[in-house]
């Protein structure tokens, strides 16, 4: 895992989710600052739009890297081989993948939002909002990073000369079939839906 946790670290696709995801962070903390004394509304619908852009582009940009470098063939050749010496088989070099691509993109998520939901506490909001809200943060983190880990690791398996285009397809397609017919679900209205529900349990504490 510390292996593919630094192989993970190189792509460009994960740096610039990390640029992105400091500049989320001091965007949206200058404005929960500037927004602090006015009602618990703005500052919590700041907040959503924080976990809004983080998903949409840090989680996007994360699992676009995540893709490519998992389908790459002459890393993957290498890491296979110096794996095998060590007594690791195919199916624990699947897990270990998946289990760094999924805590990557978390964290590249996780932390940021995080780190506004203190921001948030400092400029005014209650103690107890932030006790219900940062663990609904972190859960809708995890659960990102695992969903998009999945196909991002799903991509590169079944398409590893176009991970990148196939990864586009699953997130896009479902989401684009669900405008014209609403009874299809899509990945990102579920985690849309769920965060507005974690979000809610913390608002009613203000």
């Amino acid at each position: 895992m510390a292996l593919f946790d630094l192989g993970r670290r190189k792509g460009f696709g994960l740096r610039a989710a990390r640029l992105y995801a400091f500049g989320v962070f001091v965007w949206y903390a200058v404005a929960l600052w500037l927004a602090r004394g006015s009602e618990p509304e703005v500052s919590q619908g700041l907040l959503h739009a924080a976990l809004v852009s983080l998903s949409w582009v840090v989680g996007a940009l994360g699992a676009l890297g995540t893709a490519q470098i998992s389908a790459n063939q002459s890393e993957r050749a290498g890491l296979e081989a110096l794996a095998a010496q060590r007594g690791f088989s195919e199916r624990d070099m699947l897990r270990a993948r998946f289990l760094v691509s999924s805590g990557r993109v978390a964290k590249l998520i996780g932390v940021p939002a995080l780190c506004l939901v203190g921001v948030a506490v400092a400029c005014g909001l209650p103690a107890m909002w932030a006790l219900v809200t940062a663990p609904a943060v972190a859960l809708y983190a995890v659960l990102l990073g695992l969903g998009l880990a999945f196909l991002a690791q799903f991509s590169a398996e079944l398409a590893p000369r176009h991970p990148r285009a196939l990864l586009a397809a699953l997130v896009l397609g479902p989401v684009l079939l669900s405008r014209a017919y609403p009874a299809i679900p899509s990945l990102p209205d579920a985690l849309s839906m769920l965060l507005d529900r974690l979000l809610r349990a913390g608002a009613a504490l203000t």
